[in-house]
């Protein structure tokens, strides 16, 4: 049933298959969309629609898990002295990866031709983001469409701008590598206490818990399996299936030295280790890497957060009484 006739009372007319088409900013194309945190938005001039809020904080309750704020320390984080603690406000991050399913609507929104998605740097390259037979969209694709039978499987061929450009689209951002390791690491235990942990289901490495190289098919699998590898509160593989780009610089340093490597070109940080990561010791929640931002390899893609304060409040229930 579509938002308006949930709102109105009129009986739902039947819902047609496929995605909204571009330029469509209509309310039910955005929830179809998965663009609930657009209408979530709390800068925009409708917040003020306790049902539409209701309807679009249950979409992102169903698909994002809240992290609550805390203090932050990492032992292997460049940008802050080592040992410092950092306070996280809270925010909320997608259950699972992006989808190649999600992704397709973003491709079929006209999204690589939405100018104000891309940072103006980038416009030369657009171009260049073309899958297998020149049309827009993630490297492995062709005629613009997924591989068959990978509509759940993580997007991956796609760059750290192409990640960024989609989680704009959705009215979400993507996570920094300090808001992906909280996330990975902050409760330990079904109850959500204890102290930080090496991976999000405890401090020993379990292969049967993530898509590694140690015990998975060699190749990425549907984004919502490996329960048991996933965190309390309900975050799927944020080990193993895919490397996921965040929103930090990618920076290496000698040991506890201070010195900083430099890199021969700029790279976007990258976590969480992959189908193919053969070395356990990086498919942890602190292990950090990076890739160019150009980069649109197999094995990488991403999941998107957005900050709890800049959501529209919850309806009061009180509202529908």
């Amino acid at each position: 049933m579509g938002l308006r006739s949930m709102l109105s009372g009129a009986p739902a007319a039947p819902e047609k298959p496929g995605t909204a088409g571009p330029g469509d900013r209509s309310v039910d194309a955005m929830l179809a969309d998965k663009r609930y945190c657009v209408l979530l938005d709390k800068e925009r001039d409708d917040t003020g629609d306790e049902r539409l809020l209701a309807i679009a904080w249950l979409a992102l309750e169903e698909h994002m898990s809240m992290v609550p704020g805390g203090e932050f320390v990492s032992s292997a984080r460049p940008e802050t002295d080592v040992g410092a603690a950092a306070f996280l406000p809270s925010f909320y991050l997608d259950r699972c990866a992006v989808t190649n399913a999600d992704y397709a609507r973003f491709v079929a929104d006209g999204g690589y031709s939405q100018t104000d998605l891309w940072p103006r740097e980038v416009w030369p390259k657009l171009l260049q983001f073309v899958d297998a037979t020149g049309n827009p969209g993630p490297r492995f694709w062709a005629n613009g469409k997924p591989p068959r039978k990978s509509e759940r499987h993580p997007v991956v061929g796609i760059c750290w701008f192409e990640a960024n450009a989609y989680a704009r689209w959705a009215g979400k951002r993507l996570p920094t590598g300090a808001e992906w390791e909280q996330a990975s690491s902050w409760c330990s235990g079904k109850d959500g206490r204890g102290s930080r942990v090496k991976y999000p289901w405890g401090n020993s490495f379990d292969p049967a818990r993530a898509n590694t190289w140690s015990a998975g098919p060699g190749e990425t699998v549907p984004v919502d399996e490996y329960y048991e590898g996933s965190t309390p509160n309900g975050i799927f593989q944020l080990i193993g299936n895919v490397w996921e780009w965040v929103a930090s610089a990618y920076e290496c340093q000698m040991g506890d030295s201070g010195y900083r490597i430099m890199m021969e070109q700029p790279m976007a940080e990258i976590r969480g280790g992959a189908f193919d990561t053969y070395f356990e010791s990086q498919a942890t929640c602190a292990f950090r890497t990076g890739q160019p931002f150009l980069y649109r390899g197999r094995n990488v893609g991403f999941r998107c957060c957005v900050s709890a304060d800049a959501l529209a409040s919850p309806p009061n229930p009180a509202a529908f009484l």
